[in-house]
């Protein structure tokens, strides 16, 4: 066992221990220190996923490590799972209350989940226990800046720079807080010296949310993109990919209204009137996003996705023609947009343009050989015009891919059974029957094929079975079974 390790254990640990004597000392598990240890290294070299593993599993050895806690939440932090920081930061106070580092994080994390009361509290806490931290007065001034306490947050901000008068993060927030009350002069002031410690400020802050954005540190980058916006009202970028965060979080409303400050800031953002068109869609409103993916494609007309985007809401409004007219714009920017083949041959096919539906999957194919959807749609057309073979070839390479579907063993199935080729079709109602066992369709197939091949029992099991899952079946099925006692066949 390491000596400079131990001394990370809970005080009530180590003293029970040493009260005990060496004997008891080795109860401190050696794996879990050297666990702890390792991730420790992980999270300073930056595996951040890593070291959360590590201290999970020192924890199962030794539950009570209050240490281990605080650690695994500081890297949940980074990686920007706040819950589970909370959760953790909250295990190691439960376990060492005086842990006032364990309080700021906790509270971090609360502000970025937006629970600004809890995260006032927590710093308020830590700072009771080390009211020289300029960073925690910082911070608790930003959540009450946040929650709309404007005389709160400048007391903090003071505070702060009264420690760390270099802080210019203070200087900005301090200067809206004192704007917002009132404080004209004390606004310029805190402006002015701002930016002669810092005039870049909001774009530091903007590229750090960027960073988190992409590491999928949501609530952080949302966060810090705010930040960037209360010193820079008008930068349409921190708008926009505030607003892209906001979407991933299924914040549609929250999403709309980003978008909407970005293109008022900055009309020719091509890309911030196509979230806004798919922030609308996800709400139901087709024309609202027809109308933003029209007004993306007047700044950028080679902005293939808005062809594609705007295709699938007119395919939603059943406007066929006009989607065939975006795909195909889509395509003549981007032909290797899979997608939007595989979309145009949908519109096609409903059209009753069966033949180009097969070409544009066909196309969707070339691009994209491992879409077992394409093949059975192909196959279904193909065997509309009569290219029995051909669909039955499509099914096959549909079945050959993974995961495994059941339509394409069905739709091969019937193909045979039309064929005559009972057993053949048996096999690939069953294998459909695997994969999906609880279609009616599928049973009573099954038990066509047990007819082609004289098996009247298998039959009448399968039937009972298509008809308990949908009773509707039954009628059918009795005909079927009178006609084959009629005439010693399937039918």
């Amino acid at each position: 066992m390491k000596q400079s390790t131990t001394g990370r254990w809970p005080a009530a640990l180590l003293a029970a221990a040493l009260l005990a004597g060496a004997s008891a000392a080795m109860a401190l598990n050696p794996e879990a220190l050297d666990l702890f240890d390792r991730g420790a290294r992980k999270a300073k070299s930056g595996d951040h996923r890593g070291a959360v593993e590590d201290f999970t599993k020192a924890l199962k050895l030794e539950p009570n490590d209050a240490e281990a806690y605080h650690h695994r939440g500081l890297s949940r932090e980074k990686i920007g799972d706040a819950k589970g920081a909370i959760e953790d930061f909250t295990g190691a106070l439960g376990l060492t209350p005086q842990m006032d580092e364990a309080l700021y994080h906790r509270g971090l994390n609360k502000r970025k989940l937006g629970d600004l009361p809890g995260a006032i509290a927590d710093f308020t806490q830590a700072l009771a226990a080390n009211p020289q931290r300029a960073d925690r007065h910082y911070d608790r001034g930003l959540a009450k800046w946040m929650a709309g306490d404007a005389k709160g947050a400048s007391d903090d901000f003071s505070r702060a720079l009264g420690l760390n008068p270099k802080l210019a993060g203070a200087y900005y927030l301090r200067g809206a807080a004192r704007k917002k009350l009132g404080d004209a002069p004390g606004a310029q002031n805190d402006a002015a010296q701002a930016s002669a410690l810092s005039p870049d400020f909001a774009d530091i802050q903007y590229t750090r949310g960027l960073g988190k954005l992409n590491l999928g540190d949501l609530h952080g980058a949302i966060e810090d993109f705010t930040q960037a916006l209360l010193v820079r009202s008008n930068f349409a970028e921190a708008y926009y990919d505030r607003g892209a965060a906001k979407k991933k979080l299924d914040d549609a409303k929250g999403a709309q209204e980003d978008f909407a400050q970005a293109v008022a800031l900055q009309p020719n953002l091509a890309e911030a009137y196509r979230d806004r068109g798919l922030a609308k869609r996800r709400q139901g409103d087709y024309d609202g996003a027809i109308e933003s993916f029209t007004q993306a494609l007047a700044i950028n007309p080679k902005l293939a996705e808005a062809y594609y985007e705007r295709g699938v809401s007119r395919k939603k409004l059943g406007e066929f023609r006009d989607a065939i007219e975006d795909f195909t714009q889509a395509l003549a920017t981007n032909p290797t947009l899979a997608d939007a083949y595989y979309q145009r041959g949908l519109v096609r096919w409903e059209s009753d343009d069966l033949k180009g539906a097969i070409e544009d999957f066909s196309s969707t194919l070339k691009l994209n050989p491992a879409d077992a959807v394409a093949y059975n749609n192909r196959g279904v057309l193909r065997y509309q015009t009569g290219d029995t073979p051909g669909a039955i070839e499509d099914y096959t390479q549909a079945t050959k891919l993974t995961p495994p579907r059941a339509v394409p063993f069905y739709n091969r199935g019937k193909n045979k059974l039309e064929l005559k080729d009972y057993q053949g079709a048996l096999d690939d109602f069953t294998q459909a029957i695997a994969i999906t066992p609880d279609d009616a369709d599928f049973y009573a197939a099954r038990g066509k094929a047990s007819l082609g091949l004289k098996k009247k029992d298998a039959a009448v099991a399968d039937f009972n079975r298509a008809a308990g899952l949908q009773p509707k079946l039954m009628d059918d099925l009795l005909e079927t079974l009178k006609a084959y006692d009629q005439s010693g066949s399937a039918k």
